[in-house]
């Protein structure tokens, strides 16, 4: 089976340790590695665990690269590119069966199953998690914000190279191709205008699969896709074979979402105190700080993206990338949003047009974010905690801290 992930250059460490991990346990793996970005000059893939590299701006289904980075971050970028991609392997290299798995996971066991059910099914994806939570807080912080991201995780998808298979990746990538958007409450007058509130990159799309399509399956085995988001009914242990297990089931990979930014370690750090079975996940976290670290995470975590700058080298405002994306209007009118001119270029259309609301944006987001984050903490630690528990207490601490 075809495997890939889709990156830039500062996640390469994580997707050597997917790769890595992924053939130790799956001997007839084949994996692709999917980026958007310029690979590092001494990159050789003969030392690499990796079997071939897709550049996806050099991909046909990506008309004009310059126009498509520029309206994308990172993320959305990366994410826009994956059934593209799923489709350009499916072509190039004859693919029957075609996997995706995010950089941040790595591989314990054979992944069976999913070959397995590609026999059956056309599309196979995994929820986020399978038993509901049971406690206010991780129901809010679990179960509510699947509501809002999309109820599947598509940190996994699998797909068959069948006639159902290629009609789901063609819808998918024409939406995200155009709407692969993240809101994250930037700019969200101008989203509300444009009707896209509500969006979470690939992600919430997933949901309108029943509507749409037949012949998928969801995957509930408790040792897929086990992260954060679902731990707290999911019992890691190590077994005698220095492997683990979940729920008595073998864990078949583990998604360290967040890991980078620090949540990782804060959302287990609460689970911790409110489920101690989730302490055996510490030794397995830590695990993969090293290996990433091992595989280059110091050299590359820094690295800045080919697509990060305007043409006279100032770095491109995140708000400037969103509105050429809500603005689809504008899509194929700038050929080259990067470059800057003295024509009718794209930096200065938005400028003209835009600079006083962005301005506005970026004064009142600096006054509003602490005593937003402090008083969605208070409205947490008012309805859902008890007072007495550890949780309140390190959450109060926190609150107290960026009050003011």
């Amino acid at each position: 089976m075809y495997y890939f992930t889709s990156i830039t250059t500062n996640y390469l460490p994580k997707a050597r340790v997917l790769a890595r991990t992924l053939k130790k346990y799956n001997k007839d793996a084949v994996f692709i590695l999917a980026v958007s970005d310029n690979l590092p000059e001494d990159f050789d893939i003969s030392k690499e665990y990796f079997d071939y590299v897709i550049y996806t701006f050099e991909m046909d289904a990506i008309e004009n690269p310059n126009a498509f980075f520029f309206r994308f971050n990172i993320t959305e970028a990366c994410t826009a590119v994956k059934p593209a991609v799923a489709l350009e392997i499916m072509k190039q290299y004859k693919a029957e069966k075609v996997c995706y798995l995010d950089p941040d996971i790595a591989v314990f066991d054979k992944l069976s199953e999913v070959d397995d059910l590609l026999d059956s099914y056309s599309m196979v994806f995994t929820p986020h998690t399978t038993i509901p939570e049971d406690k206010d807080f991780f129901i809010v912080g679990n179960e509510v914000l699947f509501l809002k991201r999309g109820t599947n995780n598509l940190g996994f998808f699998a797909v068959k190279n069948d006639f159902e298979g290629r009609k789901f990746l063609e819808w998918w990538k024409n939406r995200l191709f155009k709407f692969c958007l993240d809101d994250n409450y930037d700019l969200k007058e101008l989203i509300d205008e444009y009707a896209l509130s509500g969006l979470f990159t690939d992600q919430k799309w997933i949901d309108m699969v029943p509507s749409f399509f037949d012949n998928y399956k969801l995957l509930k085995h408790q040792g897929y896709n086990v992260a954060t988001w679902n731990l707290s009914h999911r019992i890691v242990k190590k077994n005698e074979s220095d492997g683990y297990t979940v729920n008595e089931e073998p864990l078949k990979f583990f998604h360290f979402s967040g890991v980078d930014s620090g949540a990782h370690r804060e959302v287990l750090d609460l689970l911790n105190i409110e489920y101690p079975h989730t302490k055996s996940v510490n030794e397995i976290s830590k695990w993969y700080e090293n290996i990433c670290v091992e595989e280059g995470q110091n050299t590359f975590k820094k690295q800045e993206w080919k697509y990060a700058r305007y043409s006279n080298g100032n770095v491109i405002p995140k708000e400037h990338r969103k509105i050429l994306l809500i603005r689809r209007d504008a899509h194929d009118y700038f050929k080259n949003p990067f470059e800057i001119n003295e024509g009718d270029c794209f930096y200065n259309w938005i400028i003209r047009e835009y600079s006083e609301y962005v301005d506005k944006i970026n004064l009142t987001k600096n006054l509003k974010k602490n005593g937003i984050v402090a008083n969605s903490l208070k409205k947490f630690l008012m309805l859902f905690l008890r007072r007495d528990s550890k949780v309140y207490k390190k959450l109060k601490k926190i609150y107290t801290a960026i009050k003011y």
